[in-house]
């Protein structure tokens, strides 16, 4: 379940739920060779929540999900079928639900980047800083 840097569209798999998807960013980080602090796998488990629930709420629904640890970070990538850019909404009272995801998103992420998808929609991709 990672990423195949050769493909221009689709991701390789499709979660069933944001703790499915949760669940294969975790494995991925504890796999790896060099350890992985505690915290940079919860960043990017909760960056992957995110990710996979807005597709899921906002996104007209997930097409694909993909990760892969490269030098330095690990990409986590969403594609869904809106074409629609996630935004920051202005807060206007500090006990408002919802909208805390993007941001969270972008203040945890290395950087992100969203790409229209050719045949519609958009592919998210947040990248998190790994030490060492």
């Amino acid at each position: 379940m990672t990423l195949d840097s050769t493909q221009d569209t689709g991701l390789v798999s499709r979660p069933r739920s944001p703790g499915a998807a949760r669940d294969v960013v975790r494995a991925l980080l504890h796999g790896e060779r060099r350890a992985v602090d505690e915290m940079t796998v919860a960043d990017a488990v909760l960056v992957t929540s995110e990710l996979v629930t807005n597709a899921i709420r906002h996104g007209e629904g997930l097409r694909g999900f993909g990760c892969r640890v490269h030098a330095g970070h690990v990409e986590i990538a969403v594609e869904d079928a809106s074409d629609a850019v996630p935004v920051t909404r202005p807060r206007t009272a500090l006990l408002v639900s919802g909208g805390h995801g993007w941001p969270s998103v972008c203040l945890l992420a290395r950087d992100v980047t969203v790409t229209h998808l050719p045949g519609g929609g958009k592919r998210v991709v947040a990248r998190i800083a790994l030490p060492g």
